[in-house]
């Protein structure tokens, strides 16, 4: 070949080789050697499809998903109580959607002491809409005190995923018939933290202190409500306290693969003692923490026990046997 046919071969111009996978257009490349084929080139380049198509179906798995459930749902729950003078009680309760897709099949709960009242097919609610609610609770067999009233609404996604959403408010009932304003019993709450990064079971406990600083046993009952992304398998119990007496119950709780970095839960303890009803509302937040899991300790702990093995079984050995006669 003559100096002037590599010229004008080096002078033609690359052809531009484009792959048709979805509308991605890849960055020509230049051909630094003299002499190729076209051909061979186009059969060459053909293998490098598949891995290509791969990562971009990789790609939009996990893409996809999250401009799919984009949106939110924020509930915001108001309630309204007036204790009429025959003991009955009227409600008014105002379900709203602060967020910017639809909650469907909302349901909701009224839970005040010993009575659980359901309100159920209450429709779904639109994006900026709400669901007024209003009851008359009547023929009661309340004893005077403070409540802790508890209005939950449950709801899902289009999907069909749950949620729940949590109301707590105080219900001040016959507060003229008290004989006594003293609280007989005490109490703290301690919650637990969470490390998303372990790879033991996740687990926790909430612990809850009492004392019995009255002259009579209580009997007080346990409810535990938490947030989103956990679980406990006992959330609400009993429990007998003598005069004098402190107690600490520990509830078993569990962090889920969609728990958040912290919740806030919520403990009502509520009892009744000489024709009085008292209840308490405590709080508390679950801190959930990213801390990295260290193999360094682990294997050098393994190490150790591996050399102390090796060393009682190699000075066995060599022990001198005794003879027996």
């Amino acid at each position: 070949m003559t100096n002037k046919m590599r010229k004008e071969l080096n002078s033609q111009p690359v052809p531009n080789i484009q792959h048709p996978v979805s509308s991605i257009r890849y960055p020509e490349t230049s051909i630094k050697h003299q002499t190729r084929n076209p051909q061979l080139e186009s059969m060459r380049t053909v293998p490098a499809k598949k891995p290509v198509l791969i990562l971009v179906a990789i790609l939009l798995s996990l893409f996809l998903p999250l401009s799919a459930n984009g949106g939110t749902i924020s509930t915001a729950i108001t309630c309204r109580q007036t204790v009429e003078r025959s003991g009955a009680i009227a409600l008014e309760v105002e379900i709203q959607n602060r967020g910017n897709i639809t909650a469907h099949n909302v349901v909701a709960t009224l839970i005040l002491s010993d009575l659980v009242k359901g309100y159920d097919h209450l429709g779904d609610n639109p994006p900026g809409g709400k669901i007024d609610l209003k009851d008359r609770l009547v023929n009661l067999d309340l004893n005077p005190g403070k409540y802790v009233a508890i209005f939950r609404v449950d709801f899902e996604e289009q999907n069909g995923k749950p949620h729940q959403a949590y109301h707590f408010f105080d219900i001040p009932y016959r507060m003229d018939r008290i004989r006594s304003s003293r609280l007989p019993l005490s109490m703290k709450t301690a919650a637990p933290c969470f490390n998303k990064k372990a790879f033991w079971e996740k687990k926790g406990v909430i612990r809850l202190s009492m004392k019995n600083n009255g002259k009579e046993e209580i009997r007080p009952n346990v409810w535990l409500f938490l947030p989103e992304g956990f679980t406990s398998p006992e959330p609400n119990r009993s429990c007998r306290l003598l005069p004098g007496e402190e107690e600490i119950e520990e509830i078993p709780l569990r962090l889920e693969p969609d728990g958040k970095d912290q919740g806030l839960y919520h403990l009502v303890v509520w009892y009744a003692l000489d024709n009085t009803h008292y209840s308490h509302l405590l709080k508390g937040k679950i801190q959930v923490e990213e801390q990295p899991v260290y193999f360094n300790r682990y294997l050098i702990l393994g190490a150790i026990l591996l050399v102390i093995l090796f060393a009682a079984l190699f000075i066995r050995r060599n022990q001198p046997l005794t003879p027996n006669f």
